[in-house]
């Protein structure tokens, strides 16, 4: 009798628990929404006299947010430097830059991001960057002659990275490689960097 009772009582409870969904079950779907984005890497001017800078440290901040499952748009301000490389050309007779050969490149641009998914957690990243840049002090001839000042330009690039949905909540990791061009000055800049992203 007490082991009828406790087969029906086993049977009973296994009932609701097969009803539930295994955790096992559950396709993985990576955080979507409003984000904050940390990158620090390194940064490159290509073209001049010295054909490219000395790699410099960059760093870029970011926010924005995922409009669908696969296209994000986002605001980013980038910060980086070109050194020793010779946008403006030798002074006549000597290996002297006419102006600075070192100079700082300020970035703030808007980004269209397409997430292309590889496999659980793993996406690829092309996207499209556009807006303004910053050059202090100027690295061409400014239209005011001042050899000190600093000047701004539009510019628009293509880049493309990896994209992790990390095991903790909110996080992913990744690399980009971006490819920027200066109108204007005719300066293309090249960073690459690590990146972690929270999302909200």
């Amino acid at each position: 009798m007490k082991k009828s009772l406790l087969v029906a009582a086993l049977a009973l409870l296994s009932s609701p628990a097969l009803a539930a969904t295994p955790p096992e079950g559950v396709e993985f779907e990576p955080r979507r929404g409003f984000f904050t984005e940390t990158d620090v890497g390194v940064f490159f001017t290509l073209g001049g006299e010295n054909v490219y800078s000395n790699a410099q440290t960059y760093l870029q901040l970011g926010l924005g947010y995922d409009l669908t499952e696969k296209l994000s748009l986002g605001a980013h301000f980038g910060l980086g430097s070109s050194a020793q490389n010779c946008f403006a050309g030798y002074l006549p007779g000597t290996e002297t830059c006419a102006l600075s050969d070192n100079f700082t490149m300020a970035f703030l641009d808007v980004t269209a991001a397409y997430h292309v998914k590889v496999m659980d957690r793993l996406y690829l990243t092309p996207k499209a960057v556009a807006g303004y840049t910053r050059l202090d002090p100027a690295p061409v001839d400014p239209e005011a002659g001042d050899p000190g000042r600093a000047m701004s330009a539009p510019n628009a690039g293509l880049g493309f990275g990896i994209e992790y949905a990390t095991g903790m909540d909110h996080f992913s990791v990744g690399a980009d490689l971006l490819a920027r061009y200066i109108i204007g000055p005719n300066i293309t800049a090249l960073s690459i960097f690590p990146k972690v992203k929270y999302t909200f």
